[in-house]
């Protein structure tokens, strides 16, 4: 018995992209590409104590413990991206793991005395508003490089704070 040519239109319309999928998902044609520009972290990191906290969608983290080379530098650096953040200054804060920075003036920061043994001196981390380490950004010490990681996380950060704001 055959059957009628719609019907085997439509079985084929339904088959077709079916087959095609598990020849992509088997074949390793997917792309290795990713959007973001920081390291995904590996484990998960969560901070404890988070909520005591004021709320912020996202928080900007240096982790200042000993040693360090490039803390200082760094701390530096992450104010003049405080300001690159521009009409999304409210929506980020600043917050420094292990050892007290400097006091900047216009950049409010937050102190946690203690840093996860996971996190590296002197990189700075993305967190979520749950205290969840999501992305590290390592401290690059060449000025045009490290400023090429405070670029791609900047980019991060506009692109999550634009995502948050569609959903």
């Amino acid at each position: 018995m055959q059957l009628p040519k719609p019907l085997m239109l439509f079985i084929g319309c339904f088959l077709l992209p079916i087959v095609a999928a598990v020849a992509v998902l088997y074949s390793g044609w997917l792309p290795g590409h990713q959007s973001n520009q920081g390291r995904l972290m590996s484990e998960q990191v969560e901070l404890s104590d988070w909520q005591q906290y004021p709320p912020s969608p996202w928080t900007i983290a240096l982790v200042n413990t000993e040693p360090c080379q490039g803390c200082a530098q760094q701390w530096q650096d992450l104010q003049s991206l405080y300001v690159a953040l521009g009409k999304n200054k409210d929506k980020v804060r600043i917050a420094v793991l292990g050892e007290a920075a400097p006091k900047a003036q216009d950049m409010p920061s937050i102190h946690i005395n203690r840093a996860p043994a996971q996190l590296n001196a002197g990189s700075l981390y993305l967190i979520d508003h749950h205290g969840l380490v999501v992305l590290e950004y390592d401290f690059a010490p060449q000025a045009d490089a490290n400023r090429l990681v405070h670029k791609g996380l900047l980019k991060d950060l506009k692109k999550l704070l634009n995502y948050a704001r569609s959903s």
